[in-house]
């Protein structure tokens, strides 16, 4: 009798049951995300701390946002991109270079996915716009990205960086290592309608992927 009641149980109870499996391994590329591991589009905001280096250099009402792409198995090409002219001033206000990049006219790592901004800073009223590039890496659970960003004018940058690592169960994440990361950064500010003239500034940054498909004019590489 025991015996047909273990096979009653094999048969009818176990498929119910459900599979689970750690993730990684070489059959996901040691990614949560499978084959196309890092890649996607990634987003962070930063807002400043109290200065130690400086007391009384204190940036006030500040918050930045950085957004990059990562596309280590993309496939795009030339047919994405477009040349645009980036005028840089000296400290006088006059034009010091001019620099002509290649960039996509429109692409998700833009805010609103246009205008070829993917770093801001606002502060004190402030308004400062660029770009900013950056790196991810779960399998050193380490997340960088460098931004630069000036005002209309030109009389205003902020150059800014930070380094951190991805969030677990135990600092606040939700166990997916790549989902969310938190960071240290530290900026320079130079203004020169500013009477502090060069200011620099430690920040706080939070940041998660936030969609693994990476388009560049309507067009996915990934």
């Amino acid at each position: 009798m025991k015996k047909i009641f273990a096979a009653f149980c094999a048969l009818v109870l176990m498929p119910s049951f459900s599979a689970q499996a750690w993730i990684g391994g070489p059959f996901s590329n040691n990614s949560y995300f499978g084959e196309e591991g890092d890649d996607g589009v990634y987003e962070a905001v930063g807002i400043p701390v109290n200065n130690r280096d400086n007391p009384n250099q204190v940036i006030k009402n500040g918050i930045g946002m950085y957004r990059w792409a990562v596309t280590n198995n993309s496939s795009f090409t030339d047919d994405v991109s477009t040349s645009i002219s980036t005028v840089f001033f000296d400290d006088q206000g006059n034009i010091a270079f001019t620099l002509v990049d290649v960039v996509p006219l429109t692409s998700n790592v833009y805010f609103g996915g246009v205008n070829q901004v993917s770093h801001t800073w606002f502060i004190e009223g402030v308004a400062y716009r660029g770009s900013c590039e950056g790196s991810a890496n779960s399998g050193l659970g380490i997340v960088t990205c460098i931004g630069s960003a000036s005002t209309t004018n030109g009389t205003g940058l902020i150059e800014s960086s930070f380094k951190g690592r991805y969030s677990s169960a135990g600092d606040g994440g939700e166990g997916i290592p790549i989902s969310r990361f938190r960071a240290k950064g530290r900026g320079t500010s130079i203004d020169v309608g500013n009477p502090l003239g060069t200011v620099t500034f430690r920040f706080r940054v939070f940041g998660s992927k936030v969609t693994q498909s990476v388009t560049y004019n309507g067009l996915s590489g990934t």
